[in-house]
């Protein structure tokens, strides 16, 4: 009877244990495919080739690196566990960081690119023959954004609908008044080049307008980052003069909820404060 008991105990804890281990597979591979391969599929977009699997790798070893360096130092699974995670997933936040600075580079050149575009046609050649133009002499990113326009067209889709996909691969609203504007200027007529020179005065106008809000709302920006880097590394700090007297910060449950509780307001407040410096324009 007790052999029996034993032997059903052994079975439920292995039969736990397979069940946690193929919890554990699952929840890494859907890390995985939020942290690595996403963010590798979508720099493609933005003309950044990166193989998924290296990258994989190296942000596994990168990750495993950072969270046995925290946990000698802090003494403390929890935490290097946590940023353990954040060093895994940093593609992704890499990626929107790239994006953002994909996207403010061509909303840049936008302006003198319609332009030239407006001069081109001006001076009687066709549309495409101006982006051909325009795409062979702008600088990157937008001429590679213009290239791909110009095979699709090559490859027989429509002008609109090359414009259009063009405009949803690179959501700006600029690129979405382009489209609109010459789409409107081809099916009604009408001064194309005066379009396109309105709307590059708009343009400019409104990229002045932008720089002003930047250069008054900058001194916020900085207030936000200094009040959110200044309790991390307060924290740093003494942890290294004092770490007996940090440690059950790090150790203890009681110290995890003041972590816990610390990063909620770190993150509500930086929120808060980008919110208010965030104005549209």
């Amino acid at each position: 009877m007790v052999a029996l008991i034993g032997m059903l105990w052994f079975v439920a804890a292995a039969t736990g244990l397979l069940a946690l281990a193929h919890l554990a597979q699952l929840a890494l591979a859907a890390l995985r495919r939020q942290a690595i391969d996403r963010p590798a599929g979508a720099l493609a977009d933005l003309f950044i080739f990166v193989d998924a699997a290296r990258l994989w790798r190296v942000s596994a070893a990168t990750a495993l690196a950072v969270f046995a360096l925290v946990a000698v130092l802090a003494r403390a699974l929890l935490p290097a566990l946590a940023t353990g995670v954040v060093v895994f997933a940093a593609p992704r936040l890499l990626h929107r960081w790239w994006r953002r600075r994909y996207l403010r580079q061509i909303a840049r050149q936008l302006p003198d690119a319609i332009a030239m575009l407006a001069a081109s046609v001006r001076a009687g050649a066709a549309l495409t023959q101006g982006l051909d133009q325009l795409g062979s002499h702008a600088a990157l990113p937008l001429a590679r954004e213009l290239a791909l326009v110009m095979r699709r067209l090559r490859l027989g889709v429509g002008f609109d609908m090359a414009l259009r996909e063009f405009a949803l691969r690179v959501p700006l609203p600029e690129l979405h008044l382009l489209a609109t504007a010459i789409g409107l200027a081809m099916q009604l007529g009408g001064s194309l080049a005066g379009t396109l020179d309105r709307l590059v005065d708009s343009l400019r106008r409104k990229h002045v307008i932008e720089a002003r809000l930047r250069a008054l709302t900058a001194q916020g920006r900085l207030q936000a980052i200094i009040v959110t880097a200044l309790p991390v590394a307060l924290l740093l700090a003494l942890t290294a003069l004092d770490p007996a007297s940090m440690h059950p910060l790090f150790a203890t449950p009681a110290g995890w909820l003041v972590l816990g509780g610390i990063v909620l307001l770190e993150v509500s407040g930086w929120l808060l404060i980008r919110r208010i410096v965030a104005i549209d324009v």
